[in-house]
């Protein structure tokens, strides 16, 4: 079995569609580009076809949807920039961008490769891209946490109130005098 079939070699590719502006018989109509992130040698820019639509369906989607903007779908790198300026120094982004990595998805997924287009510092910066990651998750799913806590409390209050109102047993009758 090869590495590209467990790994989905499809998910380390920078995919664009967009609209042909250029004159002649392709203006107006929908193009591809496919890049490897960190290799500008290897660029395919051609028509879409329909197995790019099924190879690539989100960002086939995603054309569909904004059908202007190029964007790609994950955590953008100025995000990651802001946040946590000296892990990522704005440099840094500029140089990934340049090599068109645009999420910091597409670093911490990046293979060797890849990084070896990047240069020196480069597997760190994808342990780095890696830790972002997991401590943005780990925000989520502690403050997911901390809501469920509340609501557990508020619910469990709630209920101890409703059985301190009523008593076991059957309520006792009253006698008509």
């Amino acid at each position: 079995m090869l590495d590209s079939d467990v790994s989905n070699a499809d998910n380390h590719l920078h995919v664009e569609f967009y609209t042909n502006e250029e004159g002649g018989d392709y203006k107006g109509k929908p193009f591809v580009r496919i890049i490897v992130p960190g290799d500008k040698t290897n660029i395919i820019d051609q028509p879409v076809r329909e197995d790019h639509k099924e190879r690539f369906p989100r960002q086939w989607l995603y054309f569909q949807m904004k059908n202007t903007d190029m964007s790609v779908i994950g955590t953008p790198l100025q995000k990651w920039n802001t946040e946590f300026p000296d892990d990522f120094t704005r440099h840094q982004m500029e140089e990934m961008q340049i090599l068109k990595f645009q999420t910091v998805e597409q670093i911490a997924t990046a293979s060797d490769s890849q990084l070896q287009r990047v240069g020196m510092g480069a597997t760190g910066l994808r342990e780095r891209a890696r830790n972002y990651i997991s401590s943005v998750n780990r925000k989520e799913s502690s403050s997911e946490l901390e809501e469920t806590k509340k609501q557990l409390a508020t619910l469990t209050a709630q209920m101890s109130s409703l059985m301190e109102k009523r008593k076991p047993g059957r309520p006792p009758k009253e006698v008509e005098a």
